[in-house]
């Protein structure tokens, strides 16, 4: 009788562990992680902002952060990047955005809903850019893009650089409102040495000046357009 159950436990174990297995192999599907992706952020708002905090999913903060001037060279592009580990999980819901705004001299947030999970991991497996369908090359850069009226756009990039709308792409986007914090922290600025509230006028000094400015043409194609134009390919 013990012999009897022993074998029955076995068995049921076994065809319980090949279930698994089985289940596992038909519903498993690559997850894309911080081995596909980069951060970086942008300010076209017209003037100087301050990069406080981006939480991904409610669970961990994106690096790019600091302070944010006005516009020059590529404006589709990011001033920098920050990475994560290879083991941090990709973004699947949403993006919590803080950041203090010279424009109007508040903290301003922003919750910025992305695409669905699966399309955001499509993108980062298998970008547009990727030189070999299915297989992709290098980090596509997740860009933080801040936008006139207190707009935030979240876009994916090839590089820091895009040379085209078929190198960049909007994921998201989202309105800032004021948090009515008292923010002090940003007292001992001073404008024109530590921030612009009117990037046109500096910008136009900085002709003035012999300097360069623009171009300042936007590659505002949606990520719709990328999906649509690969399903239309199949």
């Amino acid at each position: 009788m013990i012999k009897h159950n022993k074998k029955t436990y076995i068995s049921t174990l076994i065809l319980k562990i090949s279930t698994v297995l089985l289940v596992g192999c038909s519903t498993g599907q690559k997850k894309a992680d911080g081995r596909y992706f980069q951060f970086g952020s942008k300010n076209n708002s017209e003037a100087t902002v301050w990069l406080e905090e981006v939480i991904v999913d409610e669970r961990w903060r994106a690096p790019s952060t600091g302070i944010l001037g006005c516009s020059s060279g590529n404006i589709n592009g990011t001033r920098s990047t920050g990475s994560v580990s290879n083991k941090t999980t990709a973004p699947q819901s949403y993006l919590d955005i803080e950041w203090y705004s010279w424009a109007n001299e508040k903290r301003m947030k922003a919750r910025v809903k992305l695409p669905d999970s699966k399309i955001m991991n499509q993108l980062l497996l298998d970008p547009p850019w990727s030189s070999k369908r299915g297989s992709a090359t290098g980090k596509s850069i997740i860009i933080i893009d801040f936008r006139p009226n207190h707009e935030v756009w979240v876009k994916l990039a090839k590089s820091a650089d895009p040379k085209s709308e078929s190198e960049v792409m909007i994921l998201a986007d989202g309105t800032g409102s004021s948090t009515d914090d008292v923010v002090t922290r940003y007292l001992h600025f001073r404008e024109g040495d530590s921030y612009h509230k009117d990037c046109a006028a500096y910008r136009k000094r900085v002709v003035e000046l012999g300097g360069y400015d623009g171009p300042f043409e936007v590659y505002d194609k949606w990520y719709m357009d990328f999906v649509d134009k690969e399903d239309d390919n199949e």
